[in-house]
């Protein structure tokens, strides 16, 4: 049989360290959650035709992937994500890492991504003159704008954006919900509720 080394306290300590677990957001959390801006009074609870309300707050508080108690975004005050800021927070190849960002920093991500969507729904009316679109259409429009608007400025670009935020669980998470909420889809359209 064979008898496993002993660890070091600084081998054991990192490896605690690593250990990622999950916990409830506080109520400070939720406060400043509470004070993110939306441009429509979104429902995050489970579609299609939810019978209950979720607003950011609890979509957040009812995720169950590990979050971090604070990150960059945190410590430097952002307020929320634009183009010119994104990339000085959001690690693309991190994004979706356990324990990364925080509550906070999730709900931004969630903002900024449902105002890409708005902004692309209105894009989509004004520029092609469509006025019967549903959530599959917009995200749809998002990935295609992401391949052939900006190449080679994916940093600059929202819809880029868009797709690297909702890597994360709970932003996709969330930004599927309140889409398929407020748009609907082909299978479970808005308007036969």
């Amino acid at each position: 049989m064979r008898v496993p080394a002993r660890r070091s306290g600084s081998e054991r300590r990192v490896e605690k360290d690593l250990q990622i677990t999950l916990r409830d957001i506080t109520g400070e959390e939720i406060l400043r959650i509470k004070r993110i801006w939306l441009n429509y009074p979104y429902n995050f609870a489970e579609p299609p035709y939810p019978e209950i309300r979720w607003d950011l707050a609890e979509i957040i508080d009812h995720a169950r992937f590990p979050m971090a108690m604070a990150d960059a975004c945190d410590k430097w005050e952002c307020r929320n994500f634009a183009l010119e800021n994104f990339s000085r927070f959001i690690e693309p190849e991190r994004v979706s890492e356990p324990g990364y960002l925080s509550a906070v920093t999730t709900a931004k991500l969630i903002a900024y991504c449902l105002q890409i969507v708005e902004s692309t729904g209105e894009s989509i009316q004004t520029l092609r003159g469509v006025s019967e679109f549903d959530g599959q259409d917009l995200l749809f429009q998002i990935a295609k704008l992401q391949t052939t608007e900006m190449p080679g400025a994916e940093e600059l670009s929202p819809w880029s954006h868009f797709l690297i935020a909702v890597r994360h669980p709970v932003v996709r998470w969330a930004v599927n919900n309140a889409v398929m909420n407020r748009w609907g889809t082909r299978e479970y359209p808005v308007n036969e509720r």
